[in-house]
C-alpha cells in the first residue's frame, strides 16, 4: 500500500503548528542571543506577508525573486508565497553592484531569464539598489509586507503545481534554475526524514545558507515536515566566528546538522587558534556531509578536531545529490563510522575501473562510501551512449524518481539535452562497488593530461599528503594551451611570491613525479579570497582557468 503524503507544502506547516506548538524556529544572532518563533507564530506572519504580496498584486503563478539577508526574512516570506502559489527563487543578496560581486552578476542574469519579476529585498538593500538591469520600481522592501492575516487567499494546490525554482550552485557554470513541484519537494523530504529516522523529537542546527538546497530542504523544509524544531546562524555570521554553530548545537543539544569541506576547513582553522570550551556535541546523531565532492583529508582533520567535544565518529554522515534530484538520492548506513575505501589509482584513472586494495597501499585513491538510492529515487551508471555498465566500472551518473525536476526554467533547449529518456544526465563520474555509490568527480573537473583522464579533487587530495600544505591552501585544475598545442595542469597555491614559496612549487612537482609520474610545472599564486566559490562553498574551478587564460593573474611560478 503506497504511503499516503500532504499534496502541497503549504499543509506541512499548518500539520506543524497544529501538531507541534511548542516547536519552531530559533534565529541565532552574532551576539549569541537567539529569537525563537513557534510553529504557529510562523505560520501567522506567513499568512500576514501573503496578505501583503496579494495587496500588491501578486497571485498563484507569479514568479518572484527572494534576495533578503536574514534566515529570519526570508522563512516567513517563503511559506507566504507557498500559501499564495506564488513561486519564490531565491538567490544570496548582493552586497554591492560593483563588478567584483560575483552575486550581483548572478542576480541581474537571474532577474533577466525569470522575466523580470518582482524582486523582495531587505531593508538596507532597499535604499542603496544600484543596478541598472534591476530597476527599483521591481524591487519591494520586505520590512513593508504586513498586512491582515484574515485577508489572505491560500491558493488551490496540487501536487504538480511548481513550488520553487532552485538554482544551482554553479560550481561548473552558470547556474540553471531547477524547477521542483509540491510533489518532488515532499516526496524527496519524506524520502530524508525516512533515511535518517527524523522524529519531532530531534534538534537541528543549521548555518547552510536557504539558497542552497541542503540548507532550504533539507534543514528546513524537512524539519517541518516532521515537527522539529531548528535553529538557524545565518552563514555571514558562520563564517566569521565558527563557534557559534558549535556553541549552538552544544546549548540546544542538536541531533542533526551538516558541514561539507568548506565547512570544516573554517571550523578546524578556527580550532586550531582559539582555546575553547568544553563544548559537548554527544547527542549528534548525524552530521550531513555534501553538497560537493567530500575531501577524506579535510574530513579526517575535522573529525579529529572534534573528538575533543565528544562528537561520535559514527555521526559522520556522507550522502550524494543534487539540486535537480531536489535533493538527496543517496544515503549510507546509519550504523557504524564512515567507509572510507581504497581503489588502485592506476586502474581507475587508466581502465575506469574500480580494485579495491588495503588502506595504506601505494598509489591508491581513497573514496568515500555514499550509500545507495534512497526509496523513491533510482541511480545509473552508464557509458557515454548511455548504456549500462558493469558494477565497478567508472561512468556518468544518470538519476531518475519522483524527487528529480522536469527541467530548467525557460531552458527548453538545455532541459532537453539533461535527459535520457526518463533518465537526468548529473554530470558526475562514479561507480558502484558492491551496491554503495563512490564517487570519483565532476566530468567537467576532469583534467586530461597525456592521453589519461585524472580527477582534480584526487590530484588536490595527493599534494595534501605533503606536511607543508593544508585543505584550503591549493586548487588543481586543467587547460588546453592554444598558444603550446597541449593540455596544461594548472596548480592554484595560496602564497607570496618568495624563495619559500618557489621551493615549495618544486617540492609540489617532485611530488606529483615521485607519486604518480605527471608533471607539474604550472603554479599560479593566489590569495584565499582569490579563490572563488558558490555559495555553498564550492570551489568554482572553471572561474580560475577562466582568469587565466585571460592574463588576469600576475604572480605565476614555471617549473622546469
Amino acid at each position: 500500500m503506497k504511503q499516503a503524503f500532504p499534496d502541497n507544502l503549504p499543509k506541512l506547516l499548518v500539520a506543524a503548528a497544529k501538531n507541534f506548538p511548542s516547536h519552531g524556529i530559533g534565529f541565532v544572532n552574532p551576539d549569541h542571543s537567539i529569537r525563537f518563533s513557534e510553529f504557529p507564530e510562523i505560520l501567522e506572519e506567513s499568512r500576514s506577508i501573503l496578505a501583503a504580496l496579494q495587496a500588491k498584486g501578486l497571485k498563484k503563478g507569479d514568479v518572484v525573486i527572494l534576495s533578503l539577508s536574514k534566515n529570519e526574512e526570508i522563512i516567513p516570506v517563503l511559506w507566504g508565497c507557498f500559501m499564495g502559489g506564488i513561486i519564490p527563487a531565491l538567490l544570496q543578496p548582493p552586497v554591492s553592484f560593483t563588478r567584483y560581486n560575483p552575486a550581483a552578476g548572478k542576480a541581474e542574469k537571474i532577474f533577466r531569464q525569470l522575466g523580470c519579476p518582482i524582486v523582495i529585498v531587505s531593508k538596507e538593500y532597499a535604499g542603496n539598489w544600484r543596478s541598472c538591469n534591476i530597476p527599483s520600481g521591481r524591487l519591494l522592501d520586505v520590512a513593508g509586507l504586513h498586512g491582515n492575516p484574515n485577508l489572505a487567499t491560500e491558493a488551490e494546490l496540487k501536487h504538480e503545481d511548481l513550488a520553487l525554482i532552485q538554482f544551482s550552485s554553479g560550481s561548473t557554470g552558470d547556474p540553471k534554475g531547477v524547477m521542483l513541484t509540491h510533489r518532488n519537494i515532499i516526496i524527496n523530504t519524506m524520502d530524508i526524514i525516512t533515511g535518517i529516522g527524523l522524529e519531532p523529537g530531534d534538534v537541528a542546527v543549521n548555518w547552510m545558507p536557504l539558497c542552497h538546497d541542503m540548507g532550504l530542504i533539507g534543514f528546513h523544509i524537512t524539519p517541518v515536515f516532521a515537527g522539529v524544531t531548528q535553529y538557524f546562524l545565518d552563514p555571514v555570521d558562520f563564517v566569521k566566528n565558527p563557534s557559534l554553530w558549535i556553541e549552538t548545537m552544544s546549548l540546544k543539544k542538536c541531533t542533526i546538522t551538516a558541514c561539507p569541506n568548506f565547512g570544516q576547513m573554517l571550523v578546524s582553522r578556527f580550532l586550531s587558534r582559539r582555546t575553547t570550551p568544553d563544548w559537548d556535541l554527544s547527542p549528534v546523531r548525524i552530521l550531513f556531509n555534501g553538497a560537493e565532492p567530500i575531501s577524506v583529508a579535510m574530513m579526517r582533520i575535522f573529525m579529529r578536531d572534534m573528538k575533543k567535544f565528544q562528537l561520535d565518529p559514527a555521526a559522520m554522515f556522507p550522502a550524494y545529490g543534487l539540486a535537480e534530484a531536489t535533493l538527496a538520492v543517496t544515503f549510507p548506513e546509519r550504523l557504524g563510522e564512515t567507509l572510507v575505501k581504497s581503489f588502485r589509482r592506476d586502474d581507475l584513472i587508466g581502465h575506469g575501473f574500480a580494485i579495491e586494495t588495503d588502506p595504506g597501499e601505494a598509489n591508491t585513491m581513497e573514496l568515500v562510501n555514499l550509500g545507495r538510492t534512497i526509496e523513491h529515487c533510482s541511480l545509473l551508471v552508464a557509458d557515454d551512449m548511455d548504456r549500462p555498465v558493469m558494477n565497478g566500472m567508472v561512468g556518468n551518473l544518470l538519476v531518475k524518481g519522483e524527487n528529480v525536476t522536469k527541467g530548467y526554467y525557460g531552458k527548453t533547449g538545455l532541459t532537453s539535452s539533461l535527459f535520457s529518456d526518463e533518465w537526468l544526465h548529473t554530470g558526475d563520474l562514479g561507480f558502484v562497488h558492491h551496491g554503495d555509490l563512490f564517487i570519483t568527480g565532476r566530468s567537467k573537473d576532469i583534467i586530461f593530461i597525456n592521453g589519461i583522464n585524472y580527477y582534480a579533487l584526487d590530484l588536490e587530495n595527493i599534494a595534501l599528503q605533503m606536511e607543508e600544505l593544508s585543505p584550503g591552501k591549493i586548487v588543481i585544475a586543467g587547460c588546453f594551451d592554444d598558444a603550446e598545442g597541449r593540455d596544461k595542469l594548472l596548480i592554484f597555491l595560496v602564497g607570496t611570491a618568495n624563495e619559500t614559496t618557489h621551493s615549495l612549487c618544486r617540492k609540489i612537482k617532485n611530488h606529483f613525479a615521485t607519486h604518480i609520474g605527471l608533471s607539474a610545472e604550472t603554479f599560479i599564486l593566489v590569495k584565499s579570497n582569490e579563490i572563488p566559490r558558490t555559495g555553498s562553498g564550492k570551489i568554482q574551478r572553471y572561474k580560475l582557468v577562466d582568469r587565466y587564460l585571460k592574463g588576469g593573474f600576475s604572480h605565476l611560478v614555471h617549473i622546469q
